[in-house]
């Protein structure tokens, strides 16, 4: 099965103060982190990105159609141009996801619009597959406002995959980079 991998690598990055997607981890860039995981795992890679310099690797960027919105936004304008009736999404700061967890929630793809993981914090949809026809459910969101992932989720038939027991093994798994101080205490 083709399954694109969609970067969230556009946001504002308020609380961090600069660019996350080109902050490094152990010499290594956010950015090129979330491409190195998804070269493992899926056939297509597009970046939800306007900042040329996310183009370093070589993958198409795809600005905001709806601005300011939020990761929602993003994902609606890469789902219009993914190619893939199933894609992938990570945010960019979502560090530490392993190739073998992202496997886990592919083998549970079946009839839905929506996979998304949960731990004992709630759910992840930032760490998510999503089918292409749900892209109406994301256009009304949109269009009404509504720019909560939670409540996307909420109309969508979404399959639920509990994470705990691999939150237990890799407590890193959900953290997110979104202040300086959590990148200087790596």
């Amino acid at each position: 099965m083709q399954i694109t991998a969609i970067i969230l690598a556009g946001g504002k990055s308020k609380r961090m103060g600069t660019d996350k997607a080109l902050l490094q981890l152990d010499g290594i860039s956010l950015l090129e982190r979330s491409v190195s995981l998804c070269k493992k795992l899926c056939n297509t890679i597009i970046i939800s990105s306007n900042n040329k310099a996310h183009q370093q690797f070589g993958f198409p960027l795809v600005p905001d159609e709806f601005k300011n919105c939020g990761p929602i936004g993003g994902i609606y304008s890469c789902l219009k141009k993914s190619e893939s009736e199933w894609n992938f999404i990570i945010s960019v700061d979502s560090a530490f996801v392993e190739a073998d967890f992202v496997s886990y929630l592919m083998a549970a793809i079946e009839d839905v619009d929506a996979i998304v993981p949960y731990g004992s914090k709630g759910i992840e949809p930032l760490i998510a597959l999503y089918n292409k026809k749900c892209l109406p459910a994301f256009e009304k969101k949109i269009r009404t406002g509504d720019y909560r992932m939670q409540n996307l989720i909420a109309s969508l038939n979404t399959k639920k995959i509990d994470a705990q027991s691999w939150i237990e093994t890799h407590p890193d798994l959900f953290r997110n980079l979104n202040r300086p101080e959590d990148i200087s205490n790596f």
